[in-house]
């Protein structure tokens, strides 16, 4: 459970509450058999009956980036994998190819000597 501070307050351990019933969290209301999930990042409440739905594409999500990550490792740049090129264009970016170990590269694409 994340909170925004503390409190000092006492907790009451002989009194048995509500069970089973809805609570509303920071403006959510999270349900019996609904699925919490929380990081640095945040917290997302997952429907009960959603959560199904939610596993299915979150792994078709982790699928995706792991073939992005083998394109990228294969020497593909953001740009041809997302086929930016004619976005990038359209705008007027000119990139400057660079080589780490050379330096740059003229825009007609000749590397520097020795590269």
């Amino acid at each position: 459970m994340f909170s925004y501070g503390v409190c000092i307050k006492g907790t009451v351990k002989e009194t048995v509450g509500p069970m089973a019933e809805p609570v509303l969290i920071g403006g959510e209301i999270v349900r019996p058999g609904d699925v919490v999930c929380a990081d640095a990042d945040g917290v997302v409440v997952v429907r009960c009956e959603d959560a199904a739905d939610v596993v299915r594409r979150s792994q078709e999500r982790i699928g995706a980036e792991e073939a992005y990550i083998a394109v990228y490792r294969s020497g593909k740049s953001t740009v041809e994998v997302s086929d930016l090129a004619a976005v990038r264009e359209a705008k007027g970016l000119v990139i400057d190819a660079w080589c780490f170990p050379c330096g740059p590269r003229s825009r007609r694409g000749s590397r520097a000597a020795g590269c």
